[in-house]
């Protein structure tokens, strides 16, 4: 474990280490290999996160899961922006007969 260190102001400060965040290579990949992890994440539930932790470690793991709630996120949105201009459109039809 790193221990803080103190600048040049006397302030105590944390190592650099832990300021960078880590990037998710998870959320880079192309539509058709994520599909097909995610559709075998999804399928095999349980038995999927534990072959991510014991195989991939805790991190990674950590990340394939941040990157599947981003792309749950995403799809949630864009399902309710459709339903959204539907429900719109169809108000402005019904108001112009």
């Amino acid at each position: 474990m790193k221990k803080s260190q103190e600048g040049e102001d006397g302030r105590v400060t944390q190592p650099e280490a832990n300021k960078e965040e880590i990037e998710n290579p998870y959320l880079i990949l192309d539509f058709w290999h994520f599909a097909i992890i995610s559709t075998l994440m999804i399928l095999f539930f349980p038995w999927s996160l534990l072959f991510c932790v014991f195989v991939y470690g805790l991190e990674e793991t950590k990340l394939l899961c941040a990157a599947l709630m981003h792309d749950a996120f995403k799809t949630l949105l864009a399902i309710l922006s459709v339903i959204t201009s539907l429900v719109i459109l169809i108000l402005i039809i019904l108001a112009v007969f």
